[in-house]
């Protein structure tokens, strides 16, 4: 999949449509039997459907722009899956050769990614020293892991430069692990007046009842969960429990990493991290201006080329300012996907003084 993949390039409504040419009558025809009693030239057809038809539309057709091969292969094995489900005993004679090739298939992929694990090996020291330059000019993990990556595996080959993006999401998983386990005892960073000033955004607000209350929640889900799912399996039990508490960890581990991560505004620009949500870098030379915010919260929320460096409690708050930039900033948001923004709506426990530091910046530039 690519760094520029976005839900809103899927073209939900042709999946659906497709979904429903293939997989409908090929379950009346399988399952049903509606038509009566299938041999192996129906099973046949229902898996050049499912395996090949079926992953080629979704592919080609159900993105507004093209996305990595990687989504064919996925497509492809999920539909396998659905045939071997699909398709009854006394039809399958055909279907040995589809669970062949695709096994091949996998074993390709699986044989790229260990080339591409040895690749992460032997630049893993390069990038160690890249995350440590990269400290020195910028002060998040995120923001740092994702511009060391950047440097590390940057290749001559656009196509190859797309595997930044694996690593990006990798970031993610490494961030939500430190952040809920190994940060208890760490504090927010403190920087001398000359070298920066640093803003939080999760002290004041109703933000922390609405943390407490989603941990309590899930923990609560998990053993209800895992007590009713185990009735039927405990294999499923227990994976459906892992996702779980991955899921707990993430919630912590978001609350962690937006009380040790506040805003750094600095000689070069605005440093941010939002929990593992988003994160980014705006220099001085793109802000336009910050001013009052005359939007509501929902006219903020349907604003697409913007975020927000707030936090909220179970109802939207209204927004004090926002920075304005003069062309579009690419910023990084969770699991290595990007955004294009135009605007920064901001409400910082000091909004006042948060608001007249950048005016103090500006007025430099």
């Amino acid at each position: 999949m690519g760094a520029s993949f976005s839900f809103g390039a899927v073209a939900w409504k042709r999946i659906v449509f497709f979904l429903f040419l293939l997989l409908l009558p090929n379950y009346l025809v399988m399952q049903v039997q509606l038509v009566g009693p299938v041999d192996d030239l129906v099973g046949l057809g229902t898996a050049i459907d499912l395996v090949i038809i079926l992953p080629l539309a979704l592919y080609f057709f159900c993105f507004k722009k093209r996305v990595s091969w990687l989504v064919l292969c996925a497509f492809v094995f999920w539909g396998l899956l659905l045939s071997n489900w699909m398709i009854p005993n006394e039809a399958d004679a055909f279907l040995t050769y589809f669970n062949h090739s695709v096994i091949l298939l996998e074993a390709g992929i699986i044989l790229f990614e260990v080339i591409l694990f040895v690749a992460i090996v032997k630049r893993f020291p390069l990038l160690i020293k890249n995350y440590k330059n990269e400290k020195s000019v910028h002060y998040h993990f995120l923001l740092c892991f994702s511009e060391a990556v950047q440097r590390t595996f940057s290749f001559k080959n656009e196509r190859l430069n797309k595997f930044q993006f694996i690593l990006r999401v990798l970031a993610t998983d490494l961030a939500a692990i430190y952040y809920s386990l190994f940060s208890w005892r760490k504090k927010a960073p403190f920087l001398e007046h000359r070298k920066g000033q640093t803003f939080t955004f999760h002290k004041s607000g109703s933000y922390l009842g609405v943390f407490f209350m989603l941990v309590h929640a899930m923990v609560i889900e998990i053993v209800a969960v895992h007590i009713l799912v185990a009735q039927f399996s405990h294999i499923a039990a227990w994976i459906v429990t892992a996702l779980d508490v991955y899921c707990l960890l993430f919630i912590i581990s978001d609350y962690q990493a937006i009380r040790l991560s506040p805003v750094v505004l600095d000689s070069k620009g605005i440093h941010f991290q939002k929990g593992i949500r988003l994160y980014g870098f705006v220099p001085w030379e793109q802000v336009k201006e910050i001013e009052e915010n005359t939007l509501s919260p929902k006219e903020v929320e349907k604003e697409r080329n913007s975020i927000e460096l707030a936090l909220h409690g179970l109802e939207r708050e209204n927004m004090p300012f926002v920075i304005r930039l003069n062309e579009q900033v690419e910023i990084n948001r969770i699991f290595g996907f990007k955004k294009s923004i135009t605007s920064i709506y901001v409400k910082m426990d000091e909004a006042h003084t948060f608001n007249d530091t950048v005016r103090s910046y500006l007025k430099k530039y």
